[in-house]
């Protein structure tokens, strides 16, 4: 079978003269486990975005190393054009000439490698670092602590996007290193070539990016501003969509047009505004650069001009002094309006990941549980508490408002309610939250569906292919998935591609497939016909076996599969199983 992209093995669209070369450090077909950030309320968002970008340290530092030997590859090339015309062109040997030659062509072959492997690794880095910072931002917006979770609003979205690209800029702990390396070694350079070209860069160099930095001053203030305009744009833009269809059913389609194109002018406002103080700075600091590049160079030329540099010399001066200039303008147009947009960002992240934990008083030293299967009991001043024994599959009846309360405080200890929930014995509250939701999973009755493929959807579970399969069986998903066109089908936003009872079942069928000790199923066939349902109880206990699972559903078919029922009005019915 020919390969994709042309016959290319890495599957990277190379052409014929390329495609066969090796390739070197590919990322991982999976994203490494990353912890999320912790913050404190002390922490101010210069310390946020340094902590955010030193967290892959791994991956940038070899990455600096790399830009600092790329940098001094491009800083070597005039230095060797001048040694070769010193000792070759004007001596006339052929051998010098040939070694210059050679070496110049290794130069550039190191500075060529060094740049391009710089940059994968950066890019990776950018990736981890990505990943974290939105797992971090789901799970203060989904899980807040101290609070149960509400429907993320459209500003979560701008969030997501825009402010986490710009905070995890690892670039600039990257770029920035090799361009100043750059730039110490054409002054050390320009030290051994003449020592007076030396000096004036070493004491002009910091005073020209000084005097960027203060131009860059008022930009950095108003691209916060730009950016909140912005995103509370696009929230109320994705607030709009989503609830268009109670807009039009209240007839306020005028209205919310107004109230968003006020919002959109606002921040065309804002957008004009910050370009306009961009280029402002961008002129500046280039005529700042361009002047002092300028005069080491006039420097050059005089000291040429009064016999104390040779040709050779001369060439590598000038060379020098032009060398000056990209890492000069890229630290100032480029590493400079980021990192002002990166604090902008950084900031916007932190008053929300401080809004989820607001109010939340300092937990006393989480405690671990074993990692077998736990005995729970839930406890609620209005109810007898329940006790769940390890492997057993116990349904609860009871009406819509104790159900929920049940279901939340299995999704989420710490949340204030009536219910509390015991894990061996140990309050739940005080456990550590990642080692209780590896214990315990809770599929609430409206779960959802990820935009993607069906397999996307159970690949954050990480169960491994045969547990997926098993799963699908259970919860009766395989005969749509198969007419569907099999995993790798869209499951369409919010699952829109399905029917309410695939998309219910496909849910179970996720739930199922972490194969959690504890697992907690809220009404998980109210969509399901009536027959389907029955195949689906016929399964659940199968599957479930030597984990435990409690049913909350008022379902025949599923809590006559139970070994207990317990009614949360007040009476135990024993099933029989």
């Amino acid at each position: 079978m020919r390969p994709p992209f042309g016959g290319d093995p890495a599957d990277l669209g190379r052409g014929v003269l390329t495609r066969w070369l090796p390739v070197l450090w590919q990322a991982p077909p999976a994203p490494p486990r990353m912890g999320p950030f912790e913050i404190t309320p002390s922490i101010t968002p210069r310390t946020f975005l340094l902590r955010v970008i030193l967290s892959v340290r791994r991956l940038s530092l070899p990455a600096s190393v790399l830009a600092v030997l790329w940098q001094v590859g491009e800083a070597l090339v005039p230095m060797i054009m001048g040694v070769a015309i010193d000792r070759a062109l004007d001596t006339s040997d052929s051998a010098q000439l040939a070694l210059w030659l050679v070496v110049l062509g290794l130069n550039f072959l190191m500075l060529s490698l060094t740049y391009r492997f710089s940059a994968q690794l950066v890019a990776r880095a950018t990736e981890h670092v990505q990943h974290a910072l939105r797992a971090t931002l789901s799970r203060a917006a989904l899980h807040p602590r101290g609070g149960q979770a509400s429907q993320p609003d459209g500003s979560v979205v701008s969030t997501m996007t825009n402010d986490v690209t710009r905070v995890a800029a690892v670039r600039l702990t990257v770029y920035p290193v090799g361009q100043l390396a750059g730039i110490v070694f054409i002054a050390v350079s320009l030290l051994l070539i003449h020592w007076p070209l030396g000096v004036a860069v070493l004491v002009g160099a910091p005073v020209a990016v000084w005097l960027m930095v203060i131009l860059s001053g008022r930009l950095a203030r108003d691209t916060r501003v730009y950016q909140t305009l912005l995103a509370e744009t696009v929230g109320r833009a994705t607030d709009l969509v989503t609830g268009y269809r109670v807009i039009k059913g209240v007839r306020a389609e005028a209205e919310a047009t107004r109230r968003y194109r006020d919002a959109s002018q606002k921040t065309l406002a804002g957008v004009r505004r910050n370009m306009r103080l961009l280029g402002r700075f961008i002129a500046g600091s280039n005529t700042v650069s361009g002047v002092f590049v300028a005069g080491v160079a006039v420097f050059a030329g005089w000291f040429a001009i009064t016999g104390q540099l040779s040709v050779g010399g001369l060439i590598a001066a000038v060379g020098l002094a032009q060398a000056l200039l990209p890492p000069m303008r890229m630290l100032t147009t480029n590493a400079v309006p980021a990192w002002a947009g990166a604090i902008a960002s950084s900031s916007r992240i932190l008053d929300m990941l401080k809004d989820a934990t607001a109010g939340v008083p300092q937990q006393e030293p989480t405690k671990r549980i074993p990692a077998t299967v736990p005995a729970v009991e839930l406890s609620a001043s209005s109810h007898r508490p329940v006790q769940v024994e390890p492997g057993e599959l116990i349904g609860l009846r009871a009406d819509d408002r104790t159900a929920a309360d049940i279901t939340g405080a299995l999704l989420d200890p710490r949340a204030p309610g009536d219910v509390q929930v015991y894990v061996d014995g140990l309050l739940s509250a005080g456990l550590d939250p990642e080692t209780y939701r590896s214990r315990v999973v809770v599929s609430p009755h409206h779960a959802a569906l990820f935009s993607g493929t069906i397999a996307d959807n159970f690949d954050m579970t990480g169960a491994p292919s045969a547990a997926r399969y098993a799963a699908m069986r259970a919860a009766a998903c395989d005969d749509f998935i198969v007419e569907a066109g099999g995993t790798q089908e869209q499951v369409g936003e919010m699952g829109n591609r399905f029917s309410g009872g695939q998309r219910q079942r496909l849910a179970l069928a996720r739930a199922l497939a972490t194969d959690a000790p504890v697992l907690v199923l809220h009404d998980p066939t109210t969509a399901v016909d009536s027959v389907t349902e029955a195949v689906i109880a016929s399964r659940l206990r199968e599957t479930r076996r030597g984990r435990s699972t409690i049913l909350i559903a008022s379902s025949p078919a599923l809590l006559s599969v139970c070994d207990r029922v317990v009614d949360m009005r007040g009476s135990d019915e024993g099933s029989g199983q």
